[in-house]
């Protein structure tokens, strides 16, 4: 089991529960960057790859569904507020999501071959790092206060729809 679900299934709760899909994925960030720092040194030894192929391919579910629920739910409702208001567009967001997914099949494939793993890693943690400050700073800034009651509930419901078919 990877490090820190407990505590994130209690933030994810609670968002829910405050009808605030913005913190759900704030909260995906928080635990997705502790968990990075916690492979880190762990993926510079050879002798240590097994396990972070273990944590990596248990990863990748839990990240597919947060990206997901921002491509299916979370930007489809927030794009029209963004361009209205002036704050740009979601579009970018899709390139750095497939970003991630090339960095993360590369990451698996080093792991698979014991050669490249500590570049591999670091360029999977760049990405999704700089993915996450992208989001944080040019939408999630912006978008909390542009979706109304009735849109923050549809986008959880639409978050646990995908939950449920994951």
């Amino acid at each position: 089991m990877l490090p820190g679900l407990e505590e994130l299934e209690t933030k994810t709760r609670e968002a829910v529960a405050n009808e605030d899909p913005t913190a759900i994925l704030l909260a995906d960030h928080e635990w997705l960057r502790g968990l990075l720092e916690e492979l880190r040194p762990l993926a510079r030894r050879a002798d240590r790859a097994e396990e972070v192929r273990e944590a990596v391919l248990e990863l990748q579910p839990r990240l597919e569904l947060h990206i997901r629920r921002e491509e299916e739910a979370y930007f489809p409702a927030i794009e029209p507020l963004m361009e209205e208001a002036g704050q740009g567009s979601t579009f970018d967001m899709y390139g750095e999501h497939d970003a991630v997914r090339i960095r993360l099949e590369q990451l698996l494939k080093a792991l698979d071959s014991r050669a490249g793993v500590p570049d591999a890693y670091a360029a999977l943690a760049r990405s999704m790092l700089v993915h996450f400050e992208n989001e944080e700073e040019l939408i999630f800034a912006e978008a909390p206060s542009r979706l109304d009651e009735e849109a923050r509930r549809e986008v959880i419901r639409r978050f646990e729809a995908l939950a449920t078919e994951a």
